[in-house]
């Protein structure tokens, strides 16, 4: 288990983390998810140890005990004058495994009919395959990907649903940021939400689409404000209320406050739908992106 505790980091004069704590799981994957600018790829960084936090600590991190992390920030760390086998064979060096290990990973990520190929003459989807190939390397415990699915085609993003997939039963800790939410939904167990450098919630994905419903009311303006003072998430969705509640216990919220119900059932949370909930206040001024 990975503990992260109070961790904090200023730059330039403002929070690029703020206090931020969190367990991670073996054998889980975590979405973490908010606007540009809320902190996700500085908290990345942290757990890569490429940056050092001011404040608070971090406990079981393969880093503090000698051991690699795969991690994918883009393609910027590929040197582009290198080949694709130079860059797999330097990177298998770094985590002690051997050309055939190299070699073989070209081919898990489709590119073992280029590894002449320079990292620069390789189209974006290719060095995306290679930066995952490269943080692969060595079977890792911890895995961190930064939008890896930037670039890709459909096809790609199947693939990349799978290594994820692969990851988890390896019983590895998988923390995927990416904007596609749709796209994330399909393979994460835990949504982390940050805020301006806050970790502000953790939702587990099992249970957010397990308890959610839709009511059409005469007057949902009424209702969303309602349910928000009881602390149940609500938003206006099309022409129905959206709530993270039982659909009785929706319609009891209603009632009490005499509002005609004109329909309700329950609904599945999509994890976009999540993200407004939890993030209307939040986000106010980010805006969503």
């Amino acid at each position: 288990m990975i503990q992260i505790s109070n961790v904090s980091l200023r730059g330039r004069g403002r929070p690029r983390l703020s206090e931020a704590s969190i367990q991670l799981q073996p054998g889980r994957v975590y979405g973490l998810i908010g606007p540009n600018g809320a902190g996700k790829s500085t908290l990345l960084s942290v757990l890569a140890g490429l940056v050092l936090p001011d404040r608070g600590s971090l406990e079981g991190v393969p880093w503090q005990h000698g051991a690699a992390v795969g991690a994918v920030f883009g393609d910027a760390d590929l040197h582009r004058g290198r080949s694709v086998r130079e860059v797999l064979l330097l990177r298998a060096r770094l985590v002690g495994a051997g050309p055939a290990a190299a070699a073989a990973m070209a081919d898990q990520v489709g590119l073992g009919a280029v590894l002449k190929r320079r990292v620069g003459a390789l189209s974006l989807g290719m060095k995306m395959r290679l930066s995952i190939g490269v943080a692969l390397l060595g079977s890792p415990d911890l895995v961190l990907l930064d939008e890896p699915m930037n670039g890709l085609d459909p096809n790609g993003i199947t693939w990349v649903r799978g290594v994820v997939a692969s990851l988890r039963r390896a019983d590895a800790t998988v923390i995927v940021s990416s904007h596609l939410l749709g796209e994330l939904e399909t393979m994460i167990d835990d949504a982390v939400f940050v805020s301006k450098g806050e970790i502000v919630r953790v939702e587990r994905m099992s249970a957010s689409k397990a308890v959610a419903c839709e009511l059409e009311v005469d007057h949902p303006a009424v209702l969303v404000a309602a349910a928000s003072e009881r602390g149940v998430p609500a938003t206006l969705h099309r022409s129905a209320v959206r709530l993270g509640t039982t659909t009785a216990e929706a319609v009891r919220i209603a009632t009490a406050i005499g509002v005609d119900v004109l329909s309700a059932a329950p609904v599945a949370r999509s994890l976009e739908s999540l993200y407004e909930e939890i993030t209307s206040a939040e986000f106010e001024a980010e805006g969503v992106q």
